[in-house]
């Protein structure tokens, strides 16, 4: 009877008669409670009436009845996602890969979630697992192209680009994808050749590919077409009016190309609700300041390649030196490596007893907290492992990700030996480079010039605490000495790193890796100094933040 009434039930919900469908599901609970059917009619009704409070609640109670029901984790992930929920999301998906490691759709979503937030390697795994289960789909191969070409991995990304694109030559996401990748690579005739298909494409479905051409075009002599192109609009993305800022500021046009990144950054922080804190992160960095590290035994290093930690503000130099580092056969490049964060994390969650890091650290000091250094070195390295960096015949890979410097006594415990090179560069410098940029790291300081001003004063001002009270003295990489002396800053830098100079090095710019970063153009320019003093041009709008940077600039020996 339960049986019929639940096909029922499924014929009014076909035929659009939600009130005898939901009635029907309820007079089957009425009898049999637990009816997983019967709450599932009554979840897919709510869904069609926009009650989502009632769906996801009888979706709960589905799970709660029949905990490897896995359709029903997938549509309260989806669920909550629509929803703007994305972590619990997230955590639904999670539970679903637990509880049934062959759903796909489960895979697919936690590999979009984690790409979302650049855990990168993790999130192509659970991608390629969904392919590997549920085929190749266009939508899944689209979303692992992506997130490689955002690994810098190109090859790959343009193979699955191109197998979509042969698949279905009108869809319009991997005819961009397309573009993107080809330029990225630096081939800009096939990206050229692309972007002709593609803005075909999204001209038939009532779009354009405007900031795609602009940003080919900015990346040869046709710079001018692009600032034209933009000039002409009269309303854009915040991405758009920082592309035209960087070519206003290019045109010498420095007056309006200021307005395009003060509103460019104010329109990306109104659409993505990112805000620095500065409150919090001063008082994040009063706990790092205050923390006392004692005297341990020392940790010795297990074989295999090393991490070598490249320190610095975002737009600092930092790519430039990975990849002057890496054009060594003895160096790999990681890139922007999340492990500082985790074992910051891994830390507190040892010792902290749910106080944030850096509280509980001294319990180190007692003998049977002696073991600690070595786990947090064991944590950082079988993260590594996971990226493919400690594979035999290097001897150390590089760790870019910014703003480490802050976790610098944490990093010093782990990896006593580990080479560290400060990137310096003028503040100012840095501080337009930023304006003119999207950047997320640093506690979203990027989005107005006096929260990046606060965070690289305060970083400057925590980073010599550091030196100063624990002795931790990385190398000085300065930007401006390498540009005027490359030899013998790369001699320096090298000698550092215990390694000899090789001759690829002093043309790091041809080197065929491609750096995932917003400066992947620039580090393939030969050498030039440009980029120096570039913030004479911004000199009025600058005024206001130079106390802020005042004692940074003394520490670097910078002047106005």
């Amino acid at each position: 009877m339960a049986a019929m009434k639940i096909q029922q039930a499924r014929e009014a919900m076909r035929a659009g008669r939600l009130d005898t469908a939901v009635a029907t599901a309820r007079d089957v609970l009425s009898a049999e409670p637990a009816s997983v059917d019967a709450l599932e009619i009554l979840s897919l009704a709510a869904r069609q009436r926009g009650d989502t409070a009632t769906a996801e609640r009888e979706l709960r109670r589905i799970i709660a009845i029949a905990p490897d029901a896995g359709w029903a984790r997938d549509d309260l992930a989806r669920l909550l996602l629509e929803a703007g929920r994305s972590a619990e999301a997230e955590a639904e998906a999670r539970a679903t890969v637990a509880v049934a490691p062959a759903n796909a759709d489960a895979h697919a979503m936690l590999g979009a979630f984690l790409s979302g937030r650049e855990a990168l390697v993790e999130g192509a795994w659970h991608l390629r697992t969904a392919i590997a289960l549920a085929g190749r789909h266009p939508q899944l191969l689209l979303n692992l192209a992506r997130n490689l070409m955002r690994q810098g991995a190109l090859e790959e990304a343009s193979a699955l680009a191109a197998e979509v694109s042969h698949a279905q030559p009108n869809l319009l996401a991997a005819a961009v994808l397309t573009v993107e990748i080809a330029e990225q690579a630096g081939d800009l005739d096939a990206a050229h050749r692309a972007i002709e298909q593609a803005s075909r494409l999204a001209t038939r479905e009532g779009r354009d590919v405007l900031l795609l051409r602009a940003t080919l075009l900015s990346r040869d002599a046709r710079w001018t077409e692009a600032l034209a192109l933009l000039d002409r609009q009269p309303a854009m993305s915040g991405a758009a009016l920082l592309l035209r800022g960087r070519l206003r500021d290019r045109a010498g046009r420095y007056e309006e190309a200021w307005r395009d990144f003060t509103a460019g950054k104010a329109t990306l922080s109104a659409a993505s609700g990112r805000r620095y804190d500065a409150q919090g992160v001063e008082a994040h960095f009063a706990r790092l300041a205050a923390m006392h590290l004692p005297e341990t035994p020392r940790v010795g290093r297990r074989d295999g390649p090393q991490p070598l930690f490249i320190l610095g503000m975002p737009r600092s130099g930092t790519t430039m030196t990975e990849q002057l580092l890496a054009s060594h056969s003895r160096i790999t490049a990681g890139g922007e490596l999340p492990f500082t964060a985790e074992l910051r994390d891994f830390a507190g969650r040892m010792l902290g007893d749910g106080q944030p890091f850096p509280h509980g650290m001294g319990k180190i000091a007692a003998a049977d907290h002696h073991h600690v250094p070595a786990l947090l070195r064991d944590f950082y390295l079988a993260r590594a492992d996971v990226y493919s960096l400690r594979q035999a015949g290097p001897a150390f890979f590089t760790d870019k990700m910014p703003l480490n410097e802050i976790y610098l006594p944490l990093l010093q415990l782990a990896f006593q030996e580990a080479p560290m090179v400060a990137v310096r560069r003028h503040p100012l410098d840095i501080l337009v480079s930023v304006m003119a940029h999207d950047l997320t790291h640093g506690f979203d300081c990027g989005y107005r010039l006096e929260d990046a001003a606060h965070q690289l004063a305060a970083v400057s001002a925590l980073t010599g605490g550091y030196r100063e009270r624990l002795g931790l003295p990385p190398h000085i990489f300065a930007y401006e000495r390498f540009i005027a002396d490359q030899a013998g800053e790369t001699e320096r830098l090298m000698a550092h790193v215990d390694l000899p100079v090789e001759p690829a090095q002093a043309s790091f710019h041809e080197s065929r890796r491609h750096a995932p970063t917003p400066s992947y153009a620039q580090v393939r320019e030969p050498l030039h100094d440009r980029s120096i003093g570039r913030w004479k041009n911004y000199r009025a709008q600058l005024t206001p933040i130079l106390p802020i940077v005042e004692a940074a600039m003394e520490v670097g020996g910078y002047e106005t």
